[in-house]
């Protein structure tokens, strides 16, 4: 059951509230592995487990989202040219939160990224 556990949740997509599927390992052009996916409104997502890499899933999803090309990625604007959500995951409970701590210790995070047409 994709994005889904015992609890029957389904994971929804902060743009457009889609299901949205599990993380699955996706292979950046450099070789390297991100943990992610897209959504059908054209939304990107990269989870990050241990809540401590947000730079790096920052720039894992913006070359996401454009396609690999990172000139491009680089060349964008915050809200001028793309939309970003920062979602805290229960892993326990498979919901999104705004705790960005849980038991002292930082929470895993999905991170949306939206291009504007």
């Amino acid at each position: 059951m994709a994005g889904g556990n015992a609890y029957g949740n389904i994971l929804q997509c902060p743009f457009c509230e889609r299901p949205i599927e599990e993380p699955r390992e996706i292979q950046s052009r450099f070789g390297s592995s991100i943990s992610g996916g897209r959504c059908e409104c054209g939304a990107v997502y990269v989870y990050e487990r241990s809540g401590h890499n947000l730079g790096d899933a920052y720039v894992d999803a913006l070359t996401l989202a454009c396609e690999g090309d990172m000139d491009k990625a680089w060349s964008l604007t915050p809200d001028k040219d793309y939309e970003i959500l920062e979602l805290t995951y229960n892993t326990r409970r498979n919901k999104f939160g705004r705790e960005s701590v849980s038991r002292g210790k930082p929470s895993p995070v999905y991170l949306f990224i939206r291009l504007k047409k």
